[in-house]
């Protein structure tokens, strides 16, 4: 009766297993650093039995533990492809079916650090984000196969940085600033003062992978709003704005007035690390 008692127990844990489908696994997967891992997001099957593929019974939504060990980056890579039968269900519809699966970054808690990231088709797909201590989650949903990775790099001491103009903390002529740009907010903010027209030039390297690239943005305080500069060094004098897209190695060079200049970086769906000089 023992026995027979802990068969039962294997069974109906195999069952519910196997009807929770690979959310279950996922969950309690952790990936490793710079390894690949695949997985399915569902299935097309023919339901009716008449030969002919009418229907997507998805997986459900896949979880991916990371344990991060100090602060840094991550760079998560994506590789999609077709699941069996997919193109027996496109021709099936009147309508070409939009396939794509998204992966998303969340905290310990499961909630959304950043935007997900979508692929459609079968193609690859990048981005990057600041990341501390901890643990944190990579979340899959969609109607794909999927190829999935981190790879993280970690990031000693940081230069101080403001996350607005008013607490920016001042750039000296010729020092490199280190920073890691987090999600939240999706900004770092610098300062440098010029004592007279001057030749100012800023190179970016940045390690961001995000929608937009790493945005660098160049402004000047005039009575209670901030004017940006565009890329020919001219003080607008309208609420424009203006920023030069960075993705790698970058450089902005203008010739400006006396004053107070801001340098503010931000993005759109990602954040990283990146390095900043002005010579």
């Amino acid at each position: 009766m023992k026995n027979r008692k802990i068969w039962m127990g294997v069974v109906l844990t195999l069952l519910c297993t196997l009807l929770m489908g690979v959310s279950v696994f996922a969950a309690n997967t952790t990936m490793k650093n710079k390894k690949w891992v695949t997985g399915e997001c569902g299935v097309f099957v023919d339901t009716d039995k008449d030969g002919v593929v009418d229907d997507f019974r998805s997986n459900g939504k896949a979880y991916y533990k990371l344990k991060i060990p100090k602060q840094g980056y991550i760079m998560v890579d994506m590789k999609t492809s077709k699941l069996p039968k997919q193109e027996e269900y496109s021709k099936s519809l009147e309508d070409d079916w939009a396939f794509a699966t998204s992966v998303t970054l969340l905290n310990s808690s499961k909630k959304e650090v950043d935007e997900s990231v979508f692929s459609t088709g079968e193609r690859s797909i990048c981005f990057s984000s600041a990341v501390k201590k901890g643990t944190y989650y990579l979340r899959v949903e969609g109607e794909q196969k999927y190829k999935l990775r981190y790879t993280f790099k970690a990031v000693g001491k940081l230069s101080k940085v403001g996350k607005r103009a008013k607490n920016a903390p001042g750039l000296k002529k010729g020092t490199t600033a280190k920073n890691l740009l987090y999600p939240d907010p999706q900004m770092n903010v610098y300062k440098i003062s010029l004592t007279k027209k001057s030749k100012v030039s800023i190179t970016v390297q940045s390690k961001i992978k995000s929608l937009s690239g790493l945005r660098v943005q160049l402004a000047v305080k005039k009575g209670n709003k901030y004017r940006f500069v565009d890329k020919k060094g001219k003080i607008l004098s309208n609420d424009d704005l203006i920023w030069w897209p960075v993705e790698g190695k970058g450089k902005i060079s203008a010739t400006l007035p006396k004053g107070i200049y801001y340098i503010k970086l931000s993005t759109v769906g990602g954040s990283g690390y990146y390095t900043l000089k002005w010579k």
